[in-house]
């Protein structure tokens, strides 16, 4: 898809989701768009109704909280040591 940006893009099942996020999902006539927080890697799942017809559009991408640096465990311990220097200075 050529020119098309991710979210104007539209996924089908069994794709790879290539981003994690709040995918709105749009199935064929027999419910109404909704939200779905979907993971990056797995794959997008058929629907139990519409099958392979449900599409997904990424809304809202959001990584997960362990891949941002600030929450790695090398982090945690990085914050430790500032706060023992903090309360030493009280």
């Amino acid at each position: 898809m050529q020119g098309v940006s991710r979210a104007e893009q539209h996924f089908q099942p069994g794709e790879v989701v290539p981003e994690s996020g709040v995918y709105t999902v749009l199935h064929d006539g027999h419910r109404e768009r909704h939200s779905a927080t979907i993971f990056k890697g797995g794959r997008f799942p058929r629907c139990a109704r519409c099958g392979t017809a449900v599409r997904f559009v990424l809304a809202r991408s959001a990584a997960l909280i362990s891949e941002d640096t600030d929450f790695k465990p090398s982090s945690a311990k990085a914050e430790e040591r500032h706060d023992v220097k903090r309360a030493g200075k009280n």
